[in-house]
């Protein structure tokens, strides 16, 4: 497939080191273990900061050079998401471990993504592997709790921790796909995207793609159309009514809202990435509402999903939001 047809995901996805966002401590310990030969890694991270990618850069980067039909034999990749269980690790993986690389001076390569969900027993037997063949196959692993891999199979990692993304980073990876698919943004729609983007870049690419697509300058209100299953500017009428005691109008538009067939999760939902992103709340009343929001997702997640909330979350943003007018108290003498 032409890289331009490409899926964005896809395009711009890094393959080498260079390519990564990381601390230059991280690539250097990186590069010194794959020219020492010993790639047993333990990478640490939150989820969305990019550890599945690193690991498969660690793979393209210790084959470098070498075409990856030849190479993609010598992998194996363990869905921890999946119930293998323990006997799957005793035969397959064990004999994926006892035959030699097909590629001369190079070792194979064991994958296992979210080491952490798969249970102890199962963790024990991957460490036994590593004790055994370790000498034949590189481990490659990742986790976002390191309180749940072993301690015995920590020791047989060189363990690196990866940093979650900041904003700049966002920003970085935003303006190369604007440069390279020329996209033309609005300053505060940039800003918007950003925001909503919840700090994983799949979820900027993904935007970004939809922006490409459609082939116009992005301004605020096209953004928040394409990226939100509601328009923020039904929001910001809402929220509107609110300020000025307009509960009825509140009531109705945000009842509307609900009879078009969005539910009451994504009404909040929706309404939480507004209140993070909008301009017309200060950083204070954001600061008041948003616990409330969450605890009405909170309630509608374990115990019900009830349309008369809507209400009663209303009439908690209105004791929040309106500030009733100070009468005037002085008094007049003829």
């Amino acid at each position: 497939m032409e890289l331009q047809n490409k899926l964005f995901v896809n395009k711009f996805q890094p393959n080498y080191f260079d390519d990564f966002n990381m601390e230059d401590d991280v690539k250097n310990i990186l590069n010194t273990l794959i020219l020492m030969g010993n790639l047993n890694i333990l990478l640490i991270g939150d989820i969305a900061s990019g550890k599945t990618s690193l690991l498969n850069i660690i793979i393209k980067e210790y084959y470098k050079g070498i075409d990856p039909k030849e190479y993609q034999e010598n992998i194996l990749y363990i869905n921890s998401l999946k119930e293998q269980g323990i006997n799957y690790y005793r035969t397959d993986v064990k004999t994926f471990c006892q035959t030699c690389s097909s590629i001369k001076n190079k070792k194979k390569i064991i994958v296992l993504d979210d080491i952490d969900a798969i249970n102890e027993q199962s963790q024990q037997v991957f460490r036994n592997c590593i004790d055994k063949y370790s000498n034949n196959v590189h481990f490659i692993s990742s986790c976002n709790n390191i309180q749940k891999v072993i301690e015995s199979l920590q020791s047989r990692f060189y363990i690196i921790k990866i940093k979650s993304l900041l904003k700049k980073d966002l920003i970085k990876i935003m303006n190369h796909i604007k440069k390279n698919e020329n996209i033309e943004m609005d300053s505060d729609a940039e800003d918007f995207i950003i925001n909503i983007s919840n700090n994983t870049v799949k979820i900027l690419i993904n935007y970004m793609e939809k922006f490409k697509l459609l082939g116009d300058k992005i301004t605020l209100q096209l953004a928040t159309q394409l990226c939100s299953n509601i328009n923020f500017y039904i929001f910001k009428e809402y929220t509107n009514f609110i300020k000025n005691n307009n509960i009825e109008k509140a009531i109705q538009l945000i009842y509307e809202l609900y009879d078009t067939g969005y539910s009451v999760m994504d009404i909040l939902d929706n309404y939480f990435i507004f209140a993070k992103t909008t301009n017309i709340l200060s950083e204070e009343e954001k600061y008041k509402i948003i616990p409330i929001i969450c605890k009405y997702i909170t309630i509608f997640y374990n115990i019900h999903e009830d349309e008369i909330e809507l209400v009663l979350f209303t009439n908690n943003l209105l004791k929040i939001l309106y500030i009733e007018p100070k009468q005037n108290t002085n008094v007049d003498y003829l």
